[in-house]
């Protein structure tokens, strides 16, 4: 065999390789990033799932905040302060991850009365200005006349006068078309515009 041949024959096995590694090539290598891209979304997409329930709020009922909220007036008249503010820090807790706009109702009003009995009234009522927005944040997601009405009333009992008619132009506009929720909504704004010419605020739980 000339050396020609055998060249010619090296020269074909080079290009069949050549060939062979090139479709290798571009086959093998789309399919790994494809594997990435997907091991990637994976990790992402369980991520997003472990923040989900994280943050979801658990279905919890009244009791896991109204327990403790006894116990803070307990420890209120008992005058231990510091225990006070503990089992408070638990009812917040559980009123947070409970949804309930009546959750965040009651802890609004204990903040003021455990803010007034331990003498950091200001405090006491920035913390429950920050639960009645909570709840009415909740109540108009919810889309609960009644829940927008109850934190109208708390803001009112805080003298936060902007947040109450904020709090009634949504009570009125949830209620627009349902006549009986008009009316609870008119009756309403009419006692708070009476007793503010008194010198009142409507009837609620934030102060002993």
């Amino acid at each position: 065999m000339s050396n020609q041949t055998m060249g010619d024959e090296n020269v074909s096995a080079s290009s069949e390789a050549d060939m062979a590694e090139s479709w290798v090539t571009r086959w093998y290598t789309p399919l790994v990033a494809i594997g990435v891209a997907l091991l990637i979304v994976l990790v992402l997409a369980l991520a997003m799932v472990e923040f989900l329930v994280a943050n979801a709020p658990e279905v919890t009922g009244p009791a896991a905040w109204t327990k403790p909220l006894a116990r803070v007036d307990e420890a209120l008249t008992d005058g231990d302060v510091a225990q006070a503010l503990a089992w408070w820090r638990e009812a917040r807790v559980a009123a947070l991850r409970s949804g309930q706009w009546e959750a965040m109702i009651e802890v609004g009003d204990a903040s003021r009365r455990l803010g007034g009995r331990s003498g950091f009234r200001h405090d006491g009522d920035a913390l429950a200005r920050h639960a009645y927005l909570t709840a009415l944040a909740r109540a108009r997601g919810l889309h609960s006349v009644d829940g927008v009405l109850r934190a109208a009333i708390a803001f009112d009992e805080l003298g936060d006068r902007d947040r109450v008619a904020h709090a009634m132009h949504i009570a009125e506009r949830q209620a627009r078309r349902d006549p009986r929720a008009r009316e609870h909504v008119r009756a309403v704004a009419d006692r708070w515009m009476t007793q503010s010419v008194r010198g009142q605020h409507p009837t609620s739980g934030g102060q002993p």
